[in-house]
């Protein structure tokens, strides 16, 4: 069994593959094994990963026709083989020592979530005393993550796992954002999480994100969807007393990303507009959220976006 499994989903990232697997692959704890899946990539990526894989056993290629990252990772989870998991997007790097340091967190805290506080930051590959590292439990992981402004919260990949604890626990398939609906609901299954403070993960500010790129109809959908999908991950009764805070906190800043990129995007006005109101009404009618919990700017960019369509519609 290897230590670690590290996921790494590729889809057209030849331009920084080679950085990402080296990355892995020179990392001071050796027993790793590194499960790309090729997600119908139309770039070189394929023959990079299969380069890889013959130049070192550890590297093992899966491919499928494209069919986005979450279905990506998923397939990656079901050949995980190592007692812990670390997801890697393959546009991205991280610090030599990363997985030693997560590792040795992970076996003094005892807990089965490690995480670096800092990301979009990478402290560079200077060493660290890895027998000698700083790090902090948190009693109340959910209730930890959502009250504080923690960056970090809602990503996957600056996190060491139990592979027991997720194996089985897969990601939302077919929608953009879905880190945030996967991670929320992790966190109320566990007791404790730990993290330390470095920047041990090599984020790619570069790459085009979906984040930055054009808001569609589609994305309104997949924010609504991860928002039904947590609503009925806390239904549960083991879950339910969590509720209230996860709506307050979490749905509510998924909400105030939908309504300002919608508030933002000059395309396809009022269309999208339109769409937007039809969402927020479904989504208040099953109690997913309360208008009252939105900041008083994201209300008033609701108010806005009805005003400017006002005539039109």
């Amino acid at each position: 069994m290897p230590k670690v499994s590290i996921v790494i989903p590729v889809y057209n990232t030849e331009k920084f593959l080679v950085r990402c697997l080296n990355s892995v692959l020179c990392q001071s704890v050796p027993d790793v094994e590194i499960i790309c899946v090729n997600d119908g990539s139309t770039d070189g990526s394929l023959a990079i990963l299969q380069e890889y894989a013959v130049k070192d056993n550890r590297v093992k290629v899966i491919s499928q026709e494209n069919k986005g990252q979450s279905a990506a990772r998923n397939r990656a989870l079901r050949a995980v083989n190592g007692e812990y998991v670390f997801f890697l997007d393959s546009d991205d790097f991280i610090h030599s020592q990363t997985l030693e340091i997560l590792l040795k967190t992970a076996h003094k805290s005892g807990c089965s979530v490690v995480s670096t506080e800092k990301v979009k930051i990478y402290d560079g590959n200077n060493p660290y005393n890895a027998d000698n590292v700083s790090y902090c439990v948190h009693q109340k992981p959910l209730e930890h993550i959502l009250s504080t402004n923690i960056a970090s919260s809602s990503v996957v990949w600056n996190k060491l796992y139990k592979a027991d604890l997720v194996k089985d626990f897969l990601f939302v398939e077919g929608i953009y954002f879905e880190d945030w609906p996967w991670t929320t609901c992790l966190f109320a299954k566990i007791k404790e999480y730990a993290s330390v403070p470095y920047g041990l993960y090599g984020y790619n500010n570069d790459n085009e994100s979906t984040m930055r790129s054009s808001f569609t109809v589609r994305k309104i959908n997949d924010y609504a969807t991860g928002i039904r999908k947590v609503q009925a991950f806390f239904a549960k009764s083991e879950y339910s007393a969590q509720w209230p805070l996860v709506r307050s906190k979490r749905i509510s800043a998924s909400l105030k990303m939908m309504i300002n990129k919608t508030y933002h995007e000059k395309n396809g006005q009022p269309a999208l507009d339109k769409h937007l109101f039809a969402v927020l009404k479904s989504l208040h009618l099953a109690q997913s959220f309360k208008y009252g919990e939105l900041p008083t700017r994201v209300l008033l960019r609701i108010f806005r976006i009805w005003g400017r369509n006002l005539v039109k519609w």
